[in-house]
């Protein structure tokens, strides 16, 4: 995506203001989250198009897929949250447990059977079988 623009006589790469300013556009998109391949579209709309309003509308397309994806992943990232403070919550109730942790059956456990949707996470922690 950045090409130097000229190289020395032991040839060394040289870059100018517009690679350098190129680079920081980069930089700061991967930053908001934005794929190598996604930033590399971006770069390349303009020469996809003959006009502004089309420059415009391809743009839009491709940031309303941004836009999209993020939501899944707040989605997906909300979905682990919860997870994670549900288990806690059981896991509190845990605390005064003295049992040894291979001579207990936590799935039979009164305070674990309390707890109606207990997360796999936890599960996978005190899974007997």
């Amino acid at each position: 995506m950045i090409t130097p623009q000229e190289r020395s006589n032991g040839g060394f790469r040289r870059y100018g203001e517009d690679q350098l300013r190129r680079l920081e556009i980069i930089q700061s998109l991967k930053a908001l989250g934005f794929e190598l391949e996604r930033i590399r579209e971006l770069f390349c709309l303009r020469e996809n198009v003959d006009t502004g309003a089309d420059l415009a509308h391809a743009m839009i397309r491709l940031l309303e897929n941004q836009q999209q994806e993020i939501d899944e992943r707040i989605s997906h990232y909300r979905d682990m949250r919860e997870r994670a403070t549900r288990g806690i919550e059981v896991l509190k109730d845990c605390l005064c447990c003295q049992e040894k942790v291979f001579e207990r059956n936590c799935s039979s456990c009164d305070v674990y059977q309390r707890h109606v949707n207990v997360p796999d996470l936890i599960q996978c922690a005190i899974y007997d079988g």
